[in-house]
């Protein structure tokens, strides 16, 4: 199972409930005026070299249409950041309790907080239906309960 989160440059300065709406409702157009976007439009691989200059050991894989990959060094993981033409896509494999769970979620906040930081993006969980300028330390809490709770189900013990 995976975790993903959302990840957007609000052209307002601000995402809203009302521009995620719309964003799942036409993102995957091509056909919506450049206006009637609410989040910029991004070059993916003047990103992803930003984002290798914050952690150099992501690895680059082409992906489609212009589209990047970085894939996190250690394998195990499974941590991934797609970045596309409108922001990047954090997956991250659901994992059981414990400080590996807690090292992973880790890893991946500290990249939403760069691109918060760096770029104003801003991120979006439809895990936890939360919507964030810059996740904390409570929305880490609550990834890793939430992961917890799934995974329990699937779990013996």
């Amino acid at each position: 199972m995976i975790y993903e989160i959302h990840l957007y440059s609000p052209k307002a300065g601000k995402l809203t409930p009302a521009m995620l709406d719309w964003l799942y409702q036409y993102g995957q157009s091509d056909d919506q005026p450049e206006v009637f976007w609410p989040v910029k439009q991004i070059n993916p691989k003047a990103l992803a070299r930003l984002l290798l200059k914050l952690d150099s050991n992501l690895e680059p894989f082409p992906g489609p249409a212009g589209d990047v990959e970085l894939h996190y060094v250690q394998k195990e993981l499974n941590i991934i950041l797609y970045v596309h033409n409108r922001g990047v896509i954090l997956f991250f494999p659901y994992m059981p309790h414990g400080v590996f769970s807690r090292v992973v979620v880790g890893i991946c906040y500290t990249y939403i907080r760069y691109l918060y930081d760096a770029l104003g993006f801003w991120s979006y969980d439809p895990q936890l239906d939360i919507l964030s300028y810059a996740d904390d330390f409570q929305s880490i809490d609550d990834t890793i309960r939430l992961m917890d709770k799934v995974m329990s189900r699937y779990l013996p013990g």
